[in-house]
């Protein structure tokens, strides 16, 4: 399945070269670049950051756990999606693209 991961600008590069690491033992996924956009988008917006990266990587869904941060309230708050939970790197090879995205003023 293909899976998604916001991300600050700055860390594309290292993400290129050696794929999605595991922060605080985890790697945070979601369902849909929407969904990505929305949760992601939000928190950057709120730390003044205006343009962020969207990793989009092959994964086994086998391997996936479901993560606790999409809680129901901020499901229906933001209209994110799943979380999902990787507790392995996902490695270079499966990094299938990189979608940018700047943040409208409003």
């Amino acid at each position: 399945m293909r899976a998604f991961h916001a991300t600050a600008i700055e860390n594309v590069q290292s993400i290129k070269e050696k794929g999605l690491l595991p922060k605080f033992g985890e790697v945070y996924l979601t369902d849909s670049i929407e969904s990505a956009c929305r949760w992601m988008g939000f928190r950057f917006s709120a730390m003044g950051i205006d343009t962020f990266a969207v990793i989009e990587a092959e994964v086994d869904e086998t391997k996936l756990v479901e993560g606790t941060d999409h809680s129901p309230m901020m499901v229906q708050l933001f209209g994110v999606g799943r979380s999902l939970v990787s507790e392995k790197r996902i490695p270079k090879s499966r990094i299938k693209k990189v979608h940018y995205f700047k943040i409208p003023k409003q």
